[in-house]
Parts: C-alpha cells; sequence; structure tokens
C-alpha cells in the first residue's frame, strides 16, 4: 500500500481536515488491496425484474432495495430471490415513471420516493399511503434526526437579466410540511444552464453524524471542494478537498467536477471528473494512506468500478459488477452487487 500513498490529511486550527489530491492518478490497483473483506449478491433475473442499470442500492433488515434506471425500485431477500416491486409505474396516485430520490425511516418502516416534484410514502409492503406536490424540484432525500429532509430546488430562474440556480435543504414532518430549511446553493448565470448526474451521495450518515456535499455541475469560477457538517439549522465546514492545479483553464472556467463527496467511518471517497476524464479519490481519515484513481478501482476481471454508499458506519460500501458472456445464445443475467468493507 505505501506505493500508493498519493496525499495526506491535515487539520487546521478551525477544525477543518484537509485531504490533498493530486494531478496524477493510478490506472491499475485492485479492490482487493484495499479491501478488508468482499461479498457478492447474485441477483434473480426474471421478466419482472430485470435490471437495466443499478442507481442505488439500500439494505433494511433482510431485503435489499434497488433503484433501476429510470425509475423501478424492485425488492430483493438476502439471497438475490426477486420479492416484488415498489409502485408502479404510470402518472396517477402512487404512481411514478422515474424518481431521483429514496429512502426509508427505519422508525415507522415508511419508505420514501422522490420524483420530480412530488414525494410519495408508501409501506415496505408496497401499500400506497400518501403524497404531497412541492413547487420544487427534489433531488434528494434522507432521514436525519428521525426526520426526513429533501434537498430541492430550482434551476433558471428568472432574477433581473440574470438566471438563478437555487438549492435549499427542506425538513418536512410527518404529514409532508415543511418545517425548517437551510439555504445550499444560490448561483446567478447569464443563460439558462443545469446539469444532472444519475448518482446522488448529498448526504453520509454515520451513526449519528450527518454530513452533506451539495454538487455544482455546471461550469463556475469556483472548485466547491467542502463537506459540511449538517448541526442542527447550521451547516459546518468540515472537510476541505485540496486539488493539486491547476483548477481553471485559460478562459476561467473549473477544471475540476466534483460529483460525489461520500465520508465513512474512516474513509473520504470524492466521485470526480478533472478535464473530462473520470477519477475516484479515497482517503483514510485515520492514517496517511490515500490513493488517486483513473476511473475507479479494479476488480478480479478487471472491470472498473466505483465505489458507493452502502452502511457507512461500518465503512461498507456497494458497487455494481456486469457479467462476461462466452455464450450469446445464452439469456443475459442480471448485474451482480459486490458489498465490500473497507
Amino acid at each position: 500500500m505505501l506505493l500508493f500513498l498519493a496525499g495526506c490529511s491535515s487539520s487546521n486550527d478551525k477544525g477543518i481536515t484537509s485531504f490533498v489530491v493530486p494531478k496524477e492518478v493510478n490506472a491499475e490497483f485492485q479492490l482487493s488491496e484495499i479491501a478488508k473483506s468482499v461479498e457478492y449478491l447474485s441477483l434473480e433475473t426474471s421478466e419482472a425484474s430485470y435490471l437495466s442499470l443499478i442507481q442505488d442500492v439500500k439494505s433494511f433488515k433482510d431485503r435489499i432495495y434497488v433503484v433501476d434506471f429510470p425509475g423501478r425500485i424492485l425488492v430483493f431477500d438476502k439471497a438475490g430471490k426477486f420479492i416484488q416491486q415498489i409502485g408502479t409505474e404510470g402518472e396517477g396516485p402512487g404512481e411514478f415513471y422515474n424518481l431521483s430520490s429514496f429512502t426509508i425511516d427505519e422508525d415507522s418502516e415508511i419508505l420514501y420516493v422522490a420524483t420530480g416534484r412530488r414525494l410519495i410514502s408508501y409501506t415496505l409492503n408496497n401499500e400506497y399511503l400518501a403524497e404531497k406536490k412541492f413547487p420544487f424540484i427534489i433531488d434528494y432525500i434522507e432521514i436525519i434526526d428521525k426526520k426526513l429532509n429533501l434537498v430541492a430546488g430550482e434551476d433558471g430562474v428568472k432574477s433581473g437579466n440574470k438566471f438563478v440556480n437555487l438549492r435549499s435543504l427542506f425538513k418536512v414532518d410527518s404529514g409532508l410540511d415543511i418545517v425548517d430549511s437551510i439555504p445550499l446553493i444560490y448561483r446567478e448565470m447569464d443563460e439558462q444552464t443545469g446539469a444532472n448526474y444519475p448518482y446522488k451521495n448529498f448526504i453520509s450518515t454515520i451513526e449519528d453524524e450527518n454530513f452533506i456535499y451539495t454538487p455544482v455541475l455546471t461550469d463556475e469560477s469556483i472548485i466547491r471542494d467542502t463537506l459540511f457538517k449538517i448541526d442542527d439549522l447550521a451547516l459546518k465546514p468540515s472537510i476541505k478537498l485540496d486539488f493539486a492545479p491547476p483548477l481553471f483553464n485559460e478562459d476561467g472556467n473549473k477544471l475540476i467536477l466534483i460529483k460525489n463527496v461520500i465520508l465513512s467511518k474512516n474513509f473520504l471517497i470524492c466521485e470526480y471528473n478533472r478535464e473530462g476524464s473520470s477519477a475516484l479519490y479515497i482517503g483514510a481519515r485515520n492514517t496517511d494512506f490515500s490513493i488517486n484513481l483513473k476511473e475507479g478501482l479494479l476488480i478480479e476481471d478487471e472491470e472498473s468500478v466505483m465505489l458507493r454508499p452502502f452502511d457507512l458506519s461500518s465503512d461498507q460500501f456497494y458497487f455494481v459488477k456486469t457479467y462476461n458472456f462466452t455464450d450469446a445464445s445464452e439469456e443475459e443475467l442480471n448485474p451482480m452487487i459486490g458489498i465490500v468493507t473497507l
């Protein structure tokens, strides 16, 4: 591992930890070199459970919840057997075609789905409960301190001769009414511009602590390089990503596009682009180990994968492994989900 030390972390007198992200990337680094364990889950392939693009995976009790692009939630047991689909496709009550995020309230055992401006709730047995339409687009939802929170806003709001992109963190009660909010993003632009990324990991929860990174995926003249801790109704700077220059091109446009910043008990993971090329940075919070990777980590067959949050309090992440086929006449199987503990 010492051969792959790519940076170090330090704390300043304001309590902010910095992780140095170098410009150089390593093209070949095996997941097995840093993983404590890797377990694979093979998901049942059937007409009802066929997956095209896995966007999110969550686990609760004895079930695995998988989001398939553009908007199905399929439920499997821990052996990979298909159980059911949450909701149905459509535009009526309890129906949706696309979803941006979902979460499970483990206390009430209610599953929430964000789809456009709508928030829909179900029991874990797929019973439709309620829904509400908001005056903004919901990007992401998560349970924080036993309350449902929404990262939501609007793009291209006209303000004088400018256009504004807005994002806030909204707290809602059990009746789906807003009870508080924290502003996250206010960005003025000359033209209407917006961008989206299908893999959203805005909030990291580690036991009773919550951290947030809200990406801006359009061009601008600053690098949003800080992860914030959510402390009641305040955001406190917690971790800074110190990217090696150059950060901007000759026109002043950013060369670093940060897509996700994920914090677990012992690691920080940043998924980003530098000058259009995908990269993955992993830094240890309690040692000097860090590594900067081109595209992602390699698994046995040299497939490159990204790590996404599974159980951050236990340093667990998931990745998606596609099958390799030797017989084109065979039915194509669902991808496998790998659960890795760092």
